[in-house]
């Protein structure tokens, strides 16, 4: 697809086409920076200034809240060390947050998003990320608070999950200096595009596996939830035309030969003859191990480990001038974080979650077989190595999943929010937010997380589950036989060697 085809898609007006066109052209173009380099002038030059409406308040956590996380993932991860890097336990900076809310006066000041940020999880901030972050506060007439969570390369997993359970346990018990009263957890939902919504799943998984309170609900925006890449429409070759996401797997470098590159490589080589000494039993397939590192935040061996979070380390070399044009044509953007919930032994015991994927992107159909194993997690105990132990699982119940399929989306379409389609789905986000924050109880029915008259009576609906495609002009029906398909495939959780 280039700016002088056809659009694709016959849905897609002009402005549509050029802007997904304008993309896919950038992300062939690959830079060829140092990642520092790339990581430094991204958030100087592009920061986003607040319009009258909107109040900034910028936020330096204490300490104790990182030291807080950290024993509760030493706890957890222990019987993961032998293929982590132990590094990420040496901060070498405090975490910074900012508030965004709007300053009209029907706000609900008690009610919290919040927000984990993309930007391929080595780029990005909540300055660069304002143009979702605005539209989140005014759509829900909520509070937002995005945290600055630590990056790769430079961090390695679980940097980033410390980051993010140390900003939650923040907002659940500030001390004096924060200025606000402690938020009910079910008044907090968090929310993240793509690479957000990854962390943001982790999150919820580590806070229920750790036994911590958790939030009222989760939000993600084309999320990608399948480290292995394994799911039919990540293979589809029709959608190439639609989608701007690179399926190619394998290292490719990280920019140009720099002094973070030479340190990086030494780290990953320690790590892997670490992993050779200790010899660790792992979870998972045989297809981890059979092609060389693929990603910036992990070892393969540790790909089954359900918090985590991985970094294409292609994207590096071929996405900082596809993400900024995203954020600054547009008042919003993309992120490439992918992180594997499907291999979690169970979903279950969840906050209720909304899930909106588009229905020509790449990660569709594993947006789709995570809402189900979410709601059904009895029918979907896949893959069978990730869950030959669900009938010990203490988290069997069925989480509330509501799955938007929006017709003719490539992914992250809610980054073009001049457009229809991205309004539509904000929307029904903030309406989502409205909703959930409103429970009193654990036994609303999906159902009552929706507006009145805004499902068809078509649509199936159970206790635990929605889903439903929605048109370009907003029109819901049930989904197609094409979404219900990828649940039947037979390689779920296995690494191509593309």
């Amino acid at each position: 697809m280039s700016l002088s085809e056809d659009p694709p898609v016959k849905s897609w007006d002009l402005e549509f086409h050029l802007a997904v066109a304008a993309v896919k052209a950038n992300n062939n173009n690959s830079s060829e920076l140092p990642i520092e380099q790339v990581q430094k002038q991204f958030n100087e030059k592009y920061k986003i200034e607040a319009p009258p409406n909107i109040i900034l308040e910028q936020v330096i956590l204490d300490e104790r809240y990182r030291q807080e996380s950290r024993k509760h993932l030493e706890k957890i991860l222990k019987q993961y060390e032998d293929v982590l890097d132990e590094k990420w336990k040496e901060p070498n900076d405090r975490l910074h947050g900012e508030w965004v809310y709007t300053k009209d006066e029907n706000n609900e000041m008690d009610k919290v998003i919040l927000h984990i940020h993309g930007g391929g999880y080595y780029v990005g901030s909540p300055e660069s990320f304002r143009g979702l972050t605005f539209k989140y506060a005014e759509y829900a007439k909520a509070r937002v608070f995005s945290i600055d969570y630590r990056l790769a390369p430079q961090n390695q997993f679980p940097a980033s999950l410390c980051d993010s359970v140390a900003a939650y346990l923040y907002l659940l018990n500030p001390g004096l200096e924060a200025g606000f009263k402690q938020i009910n957890p079910k008044k907090i939902v968090f929310m993240g595009e793509s690479a957000g919504g990854g962390l943001a799943l982790a999150t919820l998984l580590f806070l229920r596996d750790a036994e911590l309170p958790l939030p009222g609900g989760a939000v993600v925006l084309s999320p990608w939830v399948d480290l292995t890449q394994s799911m039919p429409s990540y293979l589809n070759a029709e959608i190439d035309k639609a989608d701007f996401v690179n399926k190619k797997l394998g290292i490719r470098g990280i920019g140009s030969s720099s002094s973070l590159e030479d340190e990086f490589n030494a780290n990953v080589k320690a790590l892997s003859d670490k992993i050779a000494q200790k010899k660790p039993k792992i979870v998972g397939h045989p297809s981890f191990t059979e092609v060389p590192r693929f990603n910036l935040y992990c070892a393969n061996e540790a790909i089954a480990i359900p918090y985590i979070r991985q970094v294409h380390v292609f994207y590096l070399k071929n996405l900082l001038v596809n993400i900024i044009l995203i954020i600054y044509s547009y008042p919003s953007h993309s992120s490439y974080l992918i992180y594997s919930p499907m291999l979690a032994e169970s979903l279950g015991d969840l906050p209720p979650i909304l899930c909106q994927v588009g229905g020509l992107e790449r990660f569709r159909d594993e947006g789709i077989l995570f809402s189900y194993k979410a709601a059904y997690p009895h029918e979907y105990q896949l893959p069978s190595y990730a869950t030959k132990n669900f009938e010990k699982s203490p988290f069997k119940n069925p989480t509330k999943v509501i799955l938007e399929v929006y017709d003719d989306m490539p992914h992250a379409w809610h980054m073009f929010t001049f457009s229809k389609p991205s309004q539509i789905a904000l929307e029904r986000c903030g309406d989502f937010i409205k909703r959930v924050t409103s429970i009193r109880d654990n036994n609303t029915s999906t159902i009552n997380l929706f507006k009145e008259n805004a499902v068809s009576p078509t649509i199936p609906v159970s206790p635990s589950f929605i889903g439903m495609r929605i048109s370009i002009n907003g029109e819901i029906r049930e989904l197609n036989k094409t979404d219900q398909d990828c649940l039947k495939w037979d390689k779920i959780g296995i690494v191509s060697k593309m």
